[in-house]
């Protein structure tokens, strides 16, 4: 070895250091969006015979990668449950897709009961996002699921709550019951960019 081989080295080291912050892992998500009041008394069918499909609009106010979304849900284990990210006109989602994920719905089950608490949709290709609104979907094929919903009004003041089913027309309809329009409970998590 020579004598100059630590000289050598010095250069290699210094351009690992500068290209560390580079290989950092990237800022864990943060939460931007939710409405997280849960009317344990209500819950909306997703599936089932009308293959109804529930959605939420909401506002994002910083731009960043969409890491995940949280629902309150349970659903048959045989259940698979497609979730995406969309574009939205007029508040509705309008079938622009920015991130899709499928998931099997025994990651929504609660046993041995139907339990409340959100469950976690992680998106394996997170969308970045500008600040503006969006929405996310939720349709399950095959099997059916249970949603718990917020509580009566418009609790989330980003968007609203939607849904649309067979026998229906073509285009989403607001959430309502009995008890008026509605918003489902969930939130958004982003990774800050």
């Amino acid at each position: 070895m020579s004598p100059d081989h630590p000289t050598r080295l010095a250069p290699a080291l210094g351009l690992l250091l500068a290209a560390a912050p580079a290989l950092a892992a990237p800022p864990p998500p943060e939460l931007d969006a939710e409405q997280v009041s849960i009317d344990t008394a209500s819950t909306f069918a997703l599936g089932g015979s009308v293959s109804q499909r529930l959605a939420q609009s909401f506002t994002l106010h910083r731009k960043g990668r969409l890491s995940h979304l949280m629902v309150p849900m349970s659903c048959q284990p045989k259940a698979t449950v497609h979730v995406t990210i969309e574009k939205t006109t007029a508040g509705a989602p309008n079938g622009s897709v920015l991130a899709y994920q499928k998931v099997p719905g025994y990651v929504f089950t609660s046993l041995p009961t139907p339990a409340v608490g959100m469950r976690l949709v992680e998106f394996e290709a997170p969308a970045a996002l500008a600040p503006g609104q969006y929405a996310f979907t939720l349709t399950a094929k095959p099997g059916d699921c249970g949603l718990y919903a917020g509580p009566n009004g418009s609790t989330h003041a980003g968007g609203k709550g939607w849904f649309i089913a067979d026998g229906n027309g073509p285009d989403w309809i607001e959430l309502f019951d009995g008890g008026g329009v509605r918003d489902l409970a969930f939130q958004v998590y982003l990774r800050p960019l």
